[in-house]
């Protein structure tokens, strides 16, 4: 196979699998693995050539934005079966990724692996809930004098996105919002 050929069947080969979603490194390391210079390329092709950066579906950042979705995707996989390996951390360590490239990837795409189900925390509980349930048997509260009810008459109430408070229906008003506010306070006071 004469250089032009050798040149042309890189260059074509690594635009389809770019077209397809299926960008496996940057392409510098594409032209390394088939004995290709990557600089050479546009004078070789001449105008078959159009440069890389504008072909469809490539990926800028020499695929890392693609390992770090394989890898995401792998571990979310594994945590579904209930077979999470080790941590996530040590998971994407292990195929080269950095903790910036993964905190960046993770940041654009507003990924949180603490909410993959089936996630184990470092503390070996499940993911970190946002918001913490607390059932209205565990509440004490004074000025209320009522007992609870089933789950089905049950007024829901959230003080500041960290607690919620389940009230029966009939609860009064007046009652609600007294312990709404006292809650605040408290959260003030403890700094939350």
């Amino acid at each position: 196979m004469d250089k032009v050929d050798l040149y042309r069947q890189v260059y074509f080969t690594f635009k389809e699998l770019c077209a397809n979603g299926k960008q496996p490194c940057s392409f510098r390391t594409y032209c390394k693995e088939y004995g290709v210079d990557q600089s050479q390329m546009p004078m070789v092709l001449k105008d078959e050539y159009i440069p890389v950066t504008k072909l469809p579906g490539y990926v800028r950042d020499g695929g890392k934005a693609l390992i770090c979705s394989r890898i995401y995707e792998d571990f979310k996989k594994l945590c579904i079966q209930g077979k999470q390996p080790c941590s996530f951390k040590k998971y994407y360590e292990r195929a080269g990724i950095t903790r910036e490239q993964m905190k960046c990837y993770q940041r654009r795409l507003k990924l949180h692996v603490a909410d993959l189900p089936g996630f184990v925390g470092p503390s070996g509980g499940a993911g970190t809930p946002r918001c913490l349930e607390i059932p209205f048997e565990d509440v004490i509260f004074e000025e209320a004098g009522f007992l609870p009810c089933n789950d089905e008459n049950v007024i829901t109430v959230r003080v500041d996105d960290h607690v919620a408070i389940s009230f029966p229906v009939d609860t009064d008003v007046d009652v609600i919002v007294k312990f709404v506010n006292k809650a605040r306070k408290e959260a003030g006071h403890v700094g939350a």
